[in-house]
């Protein structure tokens, strides 16, 4: 199987990445705060508290890494010179999401 990589893919993929960055944004609240009060004392209720801020921190993450990939691809495109081994360089240079590590700049 051949994959093929071109400037319009890559400008059509930023552009998708991009998008899913304002979905986020449109994601409802988790809203765990009221069943968190109701169960005061209780493990479950300890943990809840704690599920609103750490959603939210998630969801920044999200965004924050959408428009990393985003801004990757669209740099990729723009100097995209028949080889894609600029762009696997800068797609590997990316911190593992599951670290929870912000985005580094220039990436």
């Amino acid at each position: 199987m051949t994959f093929e990589v071109n400037p319009e893919g890559l400008r059509a993929a930023a552009g998708a990445l991009a998008l899913l960055s304002t979905q986020i944004d449109s994601a409802p609240h988790l809203g765990a705060e009221p069943a968190a009060n109701r169960m005061l004392g209780s493990s479950v209720g300890s943990a809840l508290v704690d599920s609103d801020p750490r959603s939210r921190q998630a969801k920044d993450l999200l965004k924050a890494r959408f428009n990393q990939f985003s801004a990757i691809l669209a740099l990729s495109a723009e100097t995209y010179s028949g080889t894609d081994m600029e762009i696997a360089s800068r797609l590997a240079a990316i911190t593992d999401i599951n670290t929870g590590a912000p985005p580094q700049d220039g990436g």
